[in-house]
């Protein structure tokens, strides 16, 4: 399948955690993905909230990650998005993903729900865990599951719903560090 919407984690810890297994297999998941791109201009969909943002421009510097540098970027979601992909040429970056480009692909960053545990960014959440196992179905091609609590970014999880799916396929997913992680490709 050469799909043209990829969904990939926003999590800083693909480039700032090293010994991590799960996160280094999300990366590796996320490049070989990007090996498939075949030339096609490749659009970022992230949040572009001033909380998410840096004066650092292309680097993790204020998320602990001084060494961790890109081309561009001044919003996390970005810069983790174009390491996680090998760093890229990026043609445009957007908060929404809005109207796709048959001959692009529209990479999505987002994570989902982000209390799965106790130490997770919104601690233990009663309902994530069920929440993270509809996402890890729904992105392999099962009906789309509303995910409006428990994530940090529940309008891209909304505007993901509304797509008309042609194919999906879950590459890999993870929830060891209390947030699930997802890698997916859609045809749509």
């Amino acid at each position: 399948m050469t799909g043209n919407v990829w969904i990939i984690p926003g999590s800083p810890a693909l480039a700032l955690s090293r010994d991590d297994e799960p996160s280094q297999r999300l990366l590796a998941a996320t490049r070989s993905l990007a090996g498939t791109a075949d030339g096609r201009p490749i659009d970022i969909v992230c949040s572009l909230e001033n909380k998410w943002r840096t004066a650092h421009a292309g680097s993790l510097r204020a998320w602990g990650g001084p060494g961790v540098t890109v081309r561009a970027g001044n919003h996390l979601g970005e810069i983790v998005g174009r390491y996680a992909l090998g760093d890229p040429e990026v043609r445009e970056v957007r908060p929404q993903i809005g109207n796709l480009d048959a001959d692009a692909v529209t990479v999505v960053v987002v994570d989902g729900p982000a209390g799965l545990t106790e130490r997770a960014p919104l601690a233990l959440q009663p309902g994530a865990p069920e929440t993270h196992q509809g996402i890890v179905r729904w992105l392999g091609g099962a009906e789309a599951v509303v995910v409006d609590t428990h994530v940090l970014e529940p309008q891209l999880w909304r505007e993901l719903a509304a797509l008309d799916r042609k194919n999906a396929r879950l590459i890999d997913a993870d929830a060891s560090l209390g947030v699930g992680r997802y890698v997916a490709e859609w045809s749509v």
